[in-house]
């Protein structure tokens, strides 16, 4: 369930999804997290779906136990409702998990910077740690799935495979957004990893027109997951993290781990909360080894922080990005580059924009 900013503090009380402690008298260990957070409130906002109830599971009610906060939650993300709503100086929600170019992007004008909340991100690997702002949360992998009933014993085996409509006939999914698309897209027409930047929107342009009626653009990954649990598809350019999902509950699906994309969302403080103080809490509790195993085993995205030890079911394990780089190929996996993408964004997104716009 989400609740919409507008009438989220009005009713977190009744709402099913809030932790019990959040709504009654604080407990000891909510007296442990100091009375200066008990009773305030936030809204935490993700791209729904799995991704939401993960972070609920892993981090929002226990927060909410440990600190008494009120936390509601909404979706999907959406960076330009963040800079409508801090231009208008009137900030509904509190955190948001966005992807890193969008964060960056954004970071000083609609997201605090972490040295002005003390948040700290000690813990992360350096390498994630791309802007000023976020608290990097999660290392996604885009790779090939495709449907294991489509194509008996002759399945697809490298991620050209997905531009094959002669030979793997089918409908394609592709998540309706540049970062994480145009990538592993280009990589399916046959760039080289180590050409794969700066990224060549001509010819992604031409990608998508030769795949044509073959393409579908999922405007949300929940209906990328729901894609993938219906059947009515041959194959996807998905995060990895969401088909493990939809394999448990039965979706026939694997995975082809040639020259999968690596990139990583993060959590952001939007500008103008009414709460701080809970803001830089919880994204200081979010980056913590033992909080993001908690997310991983969840959801099967693997942690940013090197010492988080998550205790993944067997079923999700295989399909955890670190237990497969020697399926990627000799280059492992393909790795954003932000730096480039954070310099190119605002025409990158623009490119995406015109060549599915038809």
């Amino acid at each position: 369930m989400t609740i919409k900013p507008k009438s989220a503090l009005a009713v977190l009380c009744a709402l099913s999804f809030v932790s019990v402690a959040a709504c009654g008298s604080p407990t000891s260990q909510d007296a442990n997290a100091g009375d200066s957070l008990s009773g305030q409130q936030l809204v935490y906002v993700n791209y729904g779906g799995d991704t939401l109830k993960a972070a609920q599971a892993a981090w929002l009610d226990p927060f909410a136990k440990k600190t008494g906060v009120r936390i509601a939650t909404d979706s999907p993300s959406d960076p330009a409702k963040v800079k409508a709503m801090v231009q208008a100086g009137n900030t509904t929600w509190d955190a948001i998990d966005i992807d890193s170019v969008s964060g960056a992007e954004g970071c000083g004008s609609l997201y605090a910077k972490r040295s002005e909340l003390g948040v700290d991100v000690k813990d992360v690997a350096p390498q994630y740690v791309t802007d000023e702002c976020g608290v990097p949360i999660m290392v996604q992998a885009v790779g090939l799935v495709y449907n294991t009933k489509k194509f008996g014993g002759n399945p697809p085996t490298k991620i050209t495979d997905f531009m094959d409509v002669q030979k793997y006939p089918g409908k394609r999914l592709v998540f309706n957004y540049a970062p994480g698309s145009i990538d592993p897209l280009l990589l399916a027409d046959g760039v080289a990893p180590d050409k794969l930047y700066p990224l060549d929107t001509t010819r992604a342009a031409a990608a998508i027109k030769k795949l044509g009626g073959n393409l579908t653009l999922d405007s949300t990954l929940a209906q990328e997951a729901q894609g993938l649990e219906s059947g009515d598809f041959s194959m996807c350019l998905c995060y990895l993290g969401r088909a493990a999902l939809s394999a448990q509950k039965g979706a026939p699906v694997d995975v082809v781990w040639d020259k999968a994309w690596e990139g990583w969302d993060a959590v952001y403080a939007v500008k103008g909360s009414k709460s701080p103080q809970a803001q830089a809490a919880l994204m200081n509790f979010i980056a913590t080894p033992a909080a993001q195993s908690a997310f991983t085993e969840q959801l099967p995205y693997g942690p940013t922080t090197p010492s988080a030890k998550p205790d993944v079911p067997a079923d999700l394990k295989k399909w955890l990005p670190q237990n497969n780089i020697d399926k990627m190929g000799p280059q492992g996996e393909v790795v954003a580059d932000m730096k480039w993408w954070v310099a190119n964004a605002d025409k990158t997104f623009a490119a995406w924009t015109a060549m599915t716009a038809g």
